[in-house]
């Protein structure tokens, strides 16, 4: 089959009765756990969030990756800031994404202070003169969701941004989603142009490993 017909596949599931449904339950599901993250009182929060982050620090594909990538916390998602700067402290190669066009790209900070700027959405984003992180490098990559389920498949605020860029990562990388244990349900029907994670941590289940199962590559849809 050409890459053309795959193209033409793709586009025309997106009529497909059954794949319409399955988009109405996945806007369902994201709107009913962004009210429940938003709802976790503040102090809760802090709390939630150093467990999340003590049990990533202790989390040998994490401590132990040279490279690591992080999602710039926003609203009530949880916070990243802490992570990224104990990251930096220990002299880490440490990246964060920047919107470029319909992608997302990730690059090299140094310092939180002067190398990130408000960029796309009013999200902080690494300043021009920060070097890019090749999408093959072995990277350790804190990945953002709404919603996740067991098997690592993830609802994001419905962009693709992290589908795509988790699509052509390295093998040798790892993905972990972070999560409140309100973000995380038994089952959802993905789509094969989702991108599980290949764990999650939460407050009461701490790091686990997702039941993730390899996706059919989608020719053309890169």
């Amino acid at each position: 089959m050409t890459q053309h017909h795959n193209r033409e596949d793709a586009r025309d599931n997106r009529c497909d009765p059954a794949f319409a449904e399955r988009q109405r339950i996945k806007e369902m599901l994201r709107r009913k756990h962004l009210a429940l993250r938003d709802a976790i009182d503040k102090t809760d929060n802090v709390e939630f969030a150093s467990k999340i982050r003590t049990d990533l620090r202790a989390f040998k594909p994490f401590s132990e990756s040279e490279c690591v990538s992080f999602y710039i916390s926003v609203r009530s998602e949880v916070p990243t800031h802490i992570g990224i700067l104990q990251s930096l402290e220990k002299g880490r190669i440490t990246a964060v994404p920047k919107v470029c066009g319909n992608e997302i790209r990730l690059f090299q900070i140094k310092n939180m202070a002067v190398d990130l700027a408000p960029g796309s959405f009013g999200i902080l984003e690494p300043r021009d003169h920060c070097p890019e992180i090749p999408i093959d490098a072995p990277t350790c990559h804190v990945v953002p969701g709404v919603v996740f389920d067991m098997g690592g498949n993830r609802i994001g605020y419905g962009k693709g941004f992290y589908d795509h860029y988790l699509r052509k990562i390295s093998k040798n990388s790892t993905t972990i989603g972070l999560a409140f244990d309100c973000q995380i349900i038994d089952k959802f029907d993905a789509e094969p142009t989702d991108e599980p994670v290949d764990y999650l941590v939460s407050p009461s289940l701490g790091v686990f490993k997702t039941t993730k199962q390899p996706r059919v590559p989608v020719v053309g849809m890169n």
